[in-house]
């Protein structure tokens, strides 16, 4: 039994697998059921076993494993951060191991197909992709909220301030990933960020 499941969730992988190179490659629009099942190696019947929906069911599933993928990977503390100096540290740190998060191909691939494909998701996709967003800007805040060096600031700033700072992490990631098609953290950008964070602070 256990063999005929790890069969099963084998065969619902590579799918999952071809149909993400494929959907990032050509677009979901370009990519039929058919040309996913011949790359697979499956029939059609197969295909709609794992996935009763469709095309659209897997598109669902790799959008919500990549959110799942890329939100879990990041954590960090701002206790210790007793200067501008180490608090801008730890949000280059923080930056980085966004950046980091994308160096992965399936996380790659499952961000660049969330945002082609935005308007083909679904509105709790949609809410869930702007939720994760939130719980960037939450857990930013939260750990900006112990900081030593922002001890003084009031209750209220702390949330502005994480939203800006996840902004300009944002600019940054989409500029690179999405216009350029770069996934190589540079000095240049991390120079880029840095006087924005100056700012910010």
């Amino acid at each position: 039994m256990s063999k005929n499941v790890t069969k099963s969730d084998q065969h619902k992988e590579k799918i999952l697998e071809i149909s993400r190179e494929m959907f990032a490659k050509n677009g979901y629009e370009a990519t039929t059921t058919r040309m996913i099942n011949q790359e697979a190696g499956t029939a059609e019947g197969l295909m709609y076993y794992y996935f009763p929906h469709g095309k659209h069911e897997i598109l669902d599933t790799i959008v919500c494993q990549g959110i799942i993928n890329r939100v879990n990977q990041l954590q960090t503390t701002f206790n210790d951060c007793y200067t501008k100096a180490d608090l801008e540290e730890r949000l280059m740190k923080i930056f980085e191991d966004i950046w980091q998060v994308f160096q992965d191909k399936e996380n790659y691939q499952s961000f660049v197909i969330t945002i082609h494909e935005r308007m083909l998701l679904s509105d709790d996709q949609a809410d869930w992709l702007l939720q994760v967003l939130e719980g960037l800007v939450d857990e930013i805040a939260g750990q900006l909220k112990s900081a030593p060096i922002l001890q003084t600031m009031p209750e209220d700033q702390y949330r502005p301030l994480a939203r800006v700072i996840v902004s300009i992490f944002q600019k940054i990631i989409y500029d690179e990933l999405l216009i350029k098609n770069n996934r190589q953290l540079t000095e240049q950008m991390k120079a880029q960020i840095r006087p924005q964070l100056k700012v910010v602070l």
